[in-house]
């Protein structure tokens, strides 16, 4: 008789596990598996809508729609078309957005895909600078595993517009990789990856600002790292040779920087006093160390404004924490025997410098996890390193204990990513997630308003805009919230007072191409058409293509009955958003002005299709099928129109009338 197998026999069990060491031990089934577990992790995402930036920075954003203006986004501000104070210049995020623009057009599922495709490629860039720090296998893995899962990344992954801290993190570790490769080889080879490094860092540099202090993380690690030992003289000039030419190319980008940026009118913080932004920074690091260590409570949207007097919780404690790190790191660093945990702990510092100018950021708009993306590269490391170090426990292997602390790590970290991630899927949600957790920012408060705004609940909006004024009077963006609630709430006489004072107040807003096209809406709702078509010739004039500009142009002359003009704007709105409802909406509104309620219904219909969950949509097409004959078509959408807003007396009226025929 045959012998029955047991499976479950040890040597059975530690065969299955050698047989899948041996897989994982190389690199290409682990990063394939390491690929498909944040790929997987992330796969909610591909739901999300375009949420907050999103819409200036792609949907409105006229320069990613056209190769041609490839050498323009060399050339200007990511943020050129939004407001002139802003310092952003990010050519190489630009041409990501290009791209996706070429592949996507604006289905945000196929944006969401590429920004977890990033996050995946620097995961994989995490294994191989840990391995080049001399890190073995399996610590180098764990560090990949850690930052691939660690929920500080939600924002950068599950945000489009914040991919580019994904893409600079991408770009320093491979530059930084590059460069410890150049390090080993011969002359011969060692060209080839300094070439690599700089053409790595160059990227990085043009991807985001966080990568100007990389010349500073080579010449720390030609210190810890000497190639020869020598005296603390010939040690530092052999620092500063390896970084020199990483420091000249930082230059490079920043006379580069200039030239594209001569136009803007730099605006930074100077309300507070330095002493200020010193009481203030041990709090922001700590902050940044806590959502390292501890990652709940992320949000888009954290208020941490000025601390503007000494105490104890807010000053002491965050710097006797930051102390008390520093001088275990240090300890810790002395035991290892070697500088790689000084290292790694230096890296989380510097890559956190240029997030630390406090005086760039409006007061409470200081810290944000995207910004910790690059420094979470070093915390991996870290973490890695001291589970590396854990002992055996009673007859545990020390193998087993550390590969257990690992798993029971990411295992955590997946259940707090999934729980977090879910906020990021539409605005209310960041916003209604960011008003739960720190009630006082006055952004936020405003953001709501806005969105409540824009669902019709306008005494809620005008409430929230009205307690924001009481609450920071300083605030800037008070008056024109207060406007535009106003006015969507029908209040013209109030709206028109504060949009006067808008533009009393001077600023860019009124010459910026998104303002003006926010005026033009605006001026269209007051009824006064001269000034609104007037702000539609000036921004036609810069930008003919701005999505925004064409459709509250289109919508103006459609109020004003001018529904030819109308059906020519809103026909490239709809060109340049193919998958927006509003435009198709208002083009079949247009459409009917012109009596062809045949061809008004096939736009409506799309509308409907894009969003059933909006009244009008179901009236309106109703409305176009009823005066086309098709009375059974009418009634239904009549009724479903009803059942979305039962108040809707146009909807009750229509089916009516149906009935009585």
């Amino acid at each position: 008789m045959p012998e029955i197998i047991d499976l479950k026999r040890p040597g059975l069990e530690r065969g299955a596990r050698e047989v899948l060491g041996e897989h994982l031990r190389q690199p290409a089934w682990f990063l394939t598996l390491l690929g498909l577990m944040t790929l997987v992790l992330y796969s909610g995402t591909l739901s999300f809508e375009f949420i907050w930036d999103d819409w200036p920075q792609i949907v409105n954003n006229p320069i990613i729609r056209n190769w041609s203006q490839l050498p323009r986004a060399f050339g200007s501000d990511l943020w050129y078309h939004v407001a002139r104070h802003q310092i952003y210049y990010r050519p190489l995020f630009v041409v990501w957005s290009m791209l996706n623009y070429t592949l996507f057009r604006l289905k945000p599922w196929g944006w969401h895909l590429g920004a977890i495709l990033l996050h995946i490629a620097a995961s994989g860039s995490v294994f191989w600078l840990a391995r080049k720090l001399t890190l073995e296998y399996w610590t180098a893995a764990a560090a990949a595993l850690i930052f691939a899962l660690h929920p500080v990344h939600i924002e950068p992954v599950a945000w489009i517009s914040a991919a580019s801290d994904t893409m600079v993190a991408l770009f320093v570790a491979l530059a930084f990789a590059a460069f410890l490769n150049g390090r080993e080889h011969t002359r011969r080879h060692r060209f080839f990856w300094s070439v690599a490094s700089l053409l790595f860092v160059a990227c990085a540099l043009l991807t985001k600002e966080m990568a100007v202090t990389f010349s500073l993380l080579v010449g720390i690690y030609a210190w810890l790292c000497p190639a020869e030992k020598k005296s603390w003289g010939p040690r530092l000039m052999g620092a500063v040779r390896e970084a020199l030419p990483f420091a000249l190319l930082t230059f490079t980008y920043v006379l580069l920087r200039v030239h594209a940026l001569h136009h803007v009118t730099g605006q930074t913080d100077q309300g507070r006093c330095i002493a200020d932004v010193f009481r203030t920074l041990p709090m922001v690091m700590a902050f940044y160390l806590k959502k390292l260590l501890l990652p709940a409570g992320l949000t888009g949207l954290y208020y941490t404004p000025y601390i503007s007097h000494f105490t104890i919780r807010h000053v002491l404690e965050p710097a006797l924490a930051l102390a008390a790190c520093a001088i275990g790191l240090w300890y810790w660093n002395r035991r290892q025997g070697h500088s790689t945990v000084a290292f790694a702990g230096l890296w989380i510092l510097v890559c956190l410098v240029p997030a630390l100018y406090l005086r760039n950021f409006g007061d409470g708009d200081f810290v944000r996890d995207r910004y910790v993306c690059l420094s979470s590269i070093g915390f991996s490391i870290l973490v890695a390193v001291a589970f590396r170090n854990l002992p055996s426990v009673q007859r545990i292997s020390a193998r087993t204990v550390q590969a257990a602390a690992v798993l029971t790590l990411c295992s955590g970290y997946i259940v707090a990513s999934l729980s977090q991630q879910v906020y990021w899927a539409n605005d209310l949600l960041v916003l209604t997630r960011g008003q739960a957790l720190y009630p006082g920012n006055p952004y936020t408060m405003l953001g709501l308003a806005a969105e409540y705004s824009s669902r019709g609940a306008n005494d809620e909006a005008i409430r929230l805009t009205e307690e924001v004024a009481r609450q920071h009077p300083e605030y800037g963006n008070v008056p024109l919230a207060l406007a535009e609630s106003y006015i969507r709430a029908g209040k013209l006489e109030q709206g028109r007072a504060w949009l006067d004072q808008v533009l009393a107040t001077g600023g860019d807003y009124a010459s910026s191409e998104t303002g003006m096209a926010a005026l033009i809406g605006l001026y269209g709702r007051l009824g006064d058409f001269d000034r609104a078509f007037s702000y539609c010739d000036a921004v036609m004039a810069k930008e003919p293509e701005l999505y925004t500009a064409l459709y509250n142009c289109g919508n103006v002359h459609l109020m004003k009955g001018e529904y030819r003009q109308a059906e020519d704007l809103l026909g490239r709105a709809i060109a340049v958003n193919p998958d927006s409802a509003e435009p198709k909406y208002y083009f079949g509104r247009a459409l009917i002005g012109e009596g062809k309620p045949g061809e008004a219904g096939t736009y409506l219909r799309a509308a409907v299709k894009e969003d059933s969950s909006v009244w009008t949509y179901h009236y309106w097409l109703g409305w176009a099928l009823e005066q086309g004959g098709n009375v059974d078509a009418a009634r239904s959408e009549y009724q479903t129109a009803l059942q979305l807003n039962q108040g809707s007396s146009e909807a009750r009226a229509r089916l009516a009338s149906l009935t009585t025929r």
